[in-house]
Order: structure tokens, then C-alpha cells, then sequence
């Protein structure tokens, strides 16, 4: 379900829509919250002469049109037509002002590609993982990309390697997370390639790596530690009654049934492995 906006003012009888940007509105309070949802796509293009015209005629604020259509023709900033906006109506108070005037001063501090990731960042938060995997990749084809930090890259390539995870493909989240490493070194994404190596019960390639990349001693008890413990409650489980039934299938030579049971268990001790890298 969307949020209620409980509105105060004036209803236009056409709404005023810019698609581009994801805007949609009927009233001043929905005006707010369509901009305050997209902030990370609005340019000074979007607020132009005819937002001004809207708040003005269509919607009766006829002060604060004309205070937002001398902002334009000033050629003032971004942030100050923005606020006269926000300020239109009682719908965020003076916290909320506050947080999203340091936002705008964040966002225009930023590339293009910078805000097309913290978009993509908050849909990823949103459990909107395919939307958010299509606007990482679509940064990472765009010419402009050695222009991000390397810190940058590398949490998009961490993002893009959990959505893999969650798509079952423990491969390709495997090359994306130590891609994501090699432009990060962040720790996490490390602690994260090497648990998909774990996954994928590749240890010579897990110990192969453990040495090459010189992972710290604390790091790798942390991960054997832990990959012990998963281990241990999954046997204390049903699970592990089960691995003892596909010994008596295959011993009986009921080797259909003894096919279907392992898939099960083995699917399901993967999502408990996946459900640790998404954590961790």
C-alpha cells in the first residue's frame, strides 16, 4: 500500500505529472512528498515556470507561485527553489526541513552517476533488488564510471553481488564480490567472497585465497567460527535426521526418492549460507 497523505489545501483539477522524474501531483502536500521522494533525480530543470504556474493558479498559493517563479528568473540555487517548495505547507516540520535541506546540500555536491547510485542504494534498501540491479549495471556501461571513487565501484559491485546471491547464482556473486573488494578493501565484501567460496565447497580455491589476498588471521577465524556454528545447528536440525534417511533410501535402492530428498537439503543449506553472506 502507498502512504495516506492527508491534504489541507487546495485540489487542482489537473494533476500536475513529470514522469521523468516521478512526480505526480494533485495538491501541495502531494507536490512535496512526489519531490521529496525523488530528490536524487530532481535537477533545476524540473522546477520550472510551469511547478511555479501550478502552485500559483491551480493549486491558489498565489504567494508562494510568485516566490518560487522570482527564484527562477534569479537563477537562485537549486536548495533555495527547492525549500520555498517544502516550506509551502505544514506537511514536514522543522526536523524534517532540516534533514532535507543538508540532503539537497549532499546531493548537489554529486556527479550524476553519484545520485543514479544512492537511487539505486535506496532501492536496494527497499527490497526493490531487480530495479536496483538494472540501475547499477546501467552505471557501470555508462562511459562516465571511472569518473566514481573506487570506493564507489566497489558497492556496486558488493550490491550486485548480493542480488546474485538472491538469485541463486553463487558463481557470478563470487566474481563480483572480489571485484568489489579489489576497489573497496572493505572487509566486508572480503569476509563475503569468501564465504561464497564456502558455499560452493571450492576449498582449495577458499584456501588458495585465504593466502593470496593475506586475510587477516582474525578474519578467517571469524568466518571458520562461524561456517562451524551454522554447521553445528544445522545438524542439531531435522536436516540432519534426513541425512541419515537418505542412507537407508540409497541402501534400499530407492534411488528417485533418495534424488529428491538431497535436492532439498541441499537447496535449503544453501539458503541458510546465502542468508549469512546478505547479513554479513
Amino acid at each position: 500500500m502507498g502512504k495516506v497523505i492527508l491534504c489541507a489545501g487546495k485540489k487542482a483539477d489537473t494533476p500536475y505529472i513529470v514522469s521523468s522524474v516521478g512526480i505526480y501531483a494533485e495538491t501541495i502536500e502531494e507536490l512535496c512528498y512526489s519531490i521529496r521522494q525523488n530528490l536524487d533525480l530532481i535537477d533545476s530543470g524540473a522546477i520550472d515556470r510551469n511547478m511555479a504556474a501550478f502552485i500559483r493558479d491551480d493549486l491558489g498559493l498565489k504567494d508562494r507561485g510568485k516566490l518560487l517563479e522570482s527564484l527562477i528568473y534569479s537563477r537562485a540555487s537549486l536548495k533555495d527553489k527547492l525549500m520555498s517548495i517544502f516550506e509551502s505547507c505544514d506537511f514536514y516540520d522543522s526536523s524534517e526541513l532540516k534533514k532535507i535541506s543538508s540532503e539537497i546540500e549532499e546531493l548537489s555536491r554529486m556527479s550524476s552517476l553519484e545520485r543514479r547510485k544512492k537511487r539505486a542504494d535506496k532501492l536496494m534498501h527497499q527490497g526493490k533488488v531487480n530495479e536496483a540491479a538494472v540501475e547499477y549495471r546501467s552505471i557501470l556501461e555508462n562511459p562516465a564510471v571511472q569518473e566514481l571513487s573506487d570506493v564507489c565501484i566497489g558497492g556496486i559491485m558488493h550490491n550486485l553481488a548480493v542480488f546474485e546471491i538472491r538469485r541463486g547464482d553463487n558463481d557470478e556473486a563470487s566474481r563480483y564480490f572480489l571485484e568489489a573488494f579489489e576497489h573497496n578493501m572493505d572487509r566486508e565484501s572480503l569476509k563475503a567472497y569468501l564465504y561464497t567460496l564456502k558455499l560452493a565447497k571450492n576449498n582449495n580455491r577458499y584456501a588458495d585465497e585465504v593466502r593470496r589476498l593475506e586475510v587477516d588471521p582474525r578474519l578467517y577465524n571469524e568466518i571458520e567460527n562461524h561456517m562451524h556454528s551454522v554447521e553445528e545447528d544445522f545438524e542439531q536440525s531435522n536436516n540432519y535426521n534426513e541425512i541419515n534417511r537418505l542412507r537407508v533410501l540409497w541402501q534400499q535402492g530407492r534411488y528417485s526418492e533418495e534424488k529428491r530428498l538431497s535436492s532439498e537439503i541441499i537447496d535449503r543449506m544453501k539458503h541458510i549460507y546465502r542468508k549469512e553472506i546478505e547479513e554479513g
